[in-house]
C-alpha cells in the first residue's frame, strides 16, 4: 500500500477519485497531518530545520546507477499495474 498526499483542484478529477473509492481501488483519508517540510504548511523553526537537515545527512545513500536501476524496475511495475487494473 502507498499513501499519497495530493491537492485536487478539478471537480471532474475529484469525481473520478470517488468512483475509484467506490470500486475499492483506493481509500480517501481526510485531514491527514503531515509534518514533512516537503508539503505546504506551517514553516519550520530553525531548530526543526536543523534537525531535519541532520536526519537527512544521516540517512543512507545510493549511487546514481543504483537509483536509476531501482526506478527503472518501479516504472516497469507501474506500467504493468496500470494495464492490469481493468
Amino acid at each position: 500500500m502507498q499513501t499519497l498526499t495530493i491537492a485536487i483542484t478539478n471537480d471532474s478529477a475529484i469525481k473520478t477519485l470517488h468512483e475509484l473509492e467506490e470500486k475499492h481501488f483506493i481509500k480517501i483519508v481526510s485531514e491527514v497531518k503531515n509534518s514533512s517540510p516537503a508539503v505546504p504548511g506551517d514553516p519550520l523553526s530553525i531548530a526543526e530545520f536543523q534537525q531535519w537537515i541532520k536526519r537527512a545527512e544521516e540517512m543512507p545513500t545510493v549511487s546514481l546507477e543504483e537509483a536509476k536501476s531501482i526506478w527503472s524496475k518501479k516504472k516497469k511495475l507501474l506500467a504493468d499495474d496500470r494495464f492490469s487494473m481493468t
